[in-house]
């Protein structure tokens, strides 16, 4: 298992070459471009001094624009939009990838995009990629967690607690390379069926990854809000974290506007804990019309 030892970490920064570290973002479907854009962003506002990359479909680029009336992607506009915004005001790299499995006629499956493309982005040594939808609290840890970490083809997040939400594929750090990524294309080549969820299974003995210290956590759940016990503290909560995910099983995520009794319903029991997570989504919802200039979408489930 790997720790990072934040202060020396920030103590030996001026030594690293960060134009050969990035954070990496991919998006699927037009659904996430949002979500990835604003973690990208905030990385800009907090300063990190890392690249910060956008994976997407190269269909999205190589895809003409329709004639009036024309609706075969009705979506594409927005997200092109939303991507060159990111490129000029947060200086986000924009990069766009072939699927690593293609719709055919005989499946009817859509194409499945992996961040196992980031493994040719060999002018990097290193890729950093969280899952979203989630707030960024500190880019320091996750910097950190990029520049000084040893040397491994792939690592993941430890499952340090049951029950806390937090899951390996959360924070995923690649050591991109030309042969890697030709194995892994074949070997994916020979799968039926394939999400991120399974990339770890593709690397023998993955480096694990730990915070520096067991009473602080790189990435929490807002999940875990709905168990809290009497003796809840919102400082603890926050204390030493760098992102907090929205996998909540109450709601569908951050980004959509559900309807107000249901909301209610999914509140956790515990007031300090409900303070917490209201304010939580309170932001996630500013920070969404601040970055992308979107109000929430209505959930129609």
């Amino acid at each position: 298992m790997a720790y990072t030892n934040l202060q020396a970490a920030e103590q030996a920064s001026a030594d690293v070459d960060w134009q050969r570290l990035a954070h990496v973002q991919l998006v699927r479907r037009h659904h996430d471009v949002c979500n990835a854009i604003m973690v990208l962003a905030e990385l800009h506002r907090l300063k990190s001094p890392a690249r910060r990359v956008l994976l997407f479909p190269r269909d999205w680029a190589l895809e003409k624009q329709g004639k009036k009336g024309d609706i075969s992607d009705p979506f594409l506009d927005s997200s092109r939009r939303l991507m060159r915004m990111a490129a000029r005001r947060y200086h986000v790299e924009l990069r766009p990838v072939n699927p690593v499995m293609e719709e055919t006629a005989e499946s009817k499956d859509t194409d499945v995009y992996s961040l196992a493309s980031a493994y040719a982005l060999t002018e990097f040594d290193r890729v950093l990629s969280v899952e979203t939808p989630g707030l960024l609290m500190d880019a320091t840890p996750l910097d950190a967690v990029l520049a000084f970490t040893e040397s491994a083809p792939f690592a993941m997040l430890q499952d340090t607690f049951a029950g806390d939400g937090v899951h390996s594929e959360d924070l995923l750090l690649l050591q991109p390379s030309n042969s890697a990524h030709v194995e892994l294309q074949k070997r994916l080549a020979d799968q039926s069926a394939f999400n991120d969820t399974l990339l770890p299974s593709l690397f023998t003995n993955p480096l694990l990854l730990a915070s520096s210290a067991d009473d602080n956590a790189l990435i929490r759940s807002i999940g875990t809000l709905h168990e809290a016990s009497r003796g809840f503290n919102q400082t603890a909560y926050l204390a030493g974290v760098s992102y907090v995910r929205f996998s909540d099983p109450k709601l569908p995520g951050p980004e959509y506007d559900v309807p107000w009794s249901e909301k209610v319903a999914a509140r956790p029991r515990n007031k300090d804990a409900d303070w917490m997570w209201t304010k939580l989504y309170g932001q996630f919802a500013q920070k969404r019309m601040e970055v992308c200039g979107l109000d929430l979408e209505t959930w129609r489930g």
